[in-house]
């Protein structure tokens, strides 16, 4: 029993290792900047249409600014690209067959997305028009394919957190995500 226990925490370990030891070369963050650009042009258009996306800057002070690039950088960013990516994707180093990646990235992408609407019921309730909208659900998917693509081909969790971090960040101060989660939690 234990053997079947220390084995994957062991897996975990290394993948936690090699990902956060594994630095970004020159060609992982141009990458990074096209699947930026890639998903900004999908989602961006997408969301407008919609009416989800508007230009909205919040009255905020700077503090409050710098407080919420802080805590995003550690929740979600972080936090989830450590789950998503680095603990259900296979690292670099494990050398898996593509169709292998392919189906662990597929089965994390699914489970990225249910996680959404469901932290919303669980943890967030006042959250949870906004995470269970069709625009958010399919924006939370392409960032969910641009992490992992950037996961995959770097090895490194720096670009996914970048990637999840910057729009999130943006969302919040410029496409009217912080008010409307704020106005949705008075």
């Amino acid at each position: 029993m234990n053997f079947l226990i220390s084995k994957p925490v062991n897996l975990i370990r290394l993948r936690l290792l090699n990902s956060f030891l594994n630095f970004p070369s020159m060609n992982d963050w141009v990458w990074t900047s096209i699947l930026l650009l890639i998903f900004s042009l999908i989602v961006i258009p997408l969301g407008i249409k919609f009416k989800f996306l508007r230009i909205e800057i919040p009255q905020i002070s700077f503090t409050v600014i710098f407080r919420l690039s802080l805590v995003t950088l550690i929740f979600p960013a972080t936090a989830e690209e450590i789950f998503f990516r680095i603990i259900l994707l296979p690292h670099k180093f494990e050398q898996v067959p593509l169709i292998y990646q392919f189906i662990w990235a597929s089965i994390s992408l699914i489970l990225f997305i249910i996680y959404h609407p469901l932290n919303a019921t669980l943890f967030i309730q006042s959250a949870r028009t906004i995470f269970n909208n069709f625009v958010f659900l399919t924006s939370a998917g392409f960032l969910g394919i641009i992490c992992t693509i950037a996961y995959l081909k770097s090895g490194s969790i720096y670009p996914s957190i970048t990637l999840h971090w910057v729009i999130v960040l943006v969302w919040l101060l410029v496409f009217g995500g912080y008010q409307s989660l704020h106005n949705l939690s008075k």
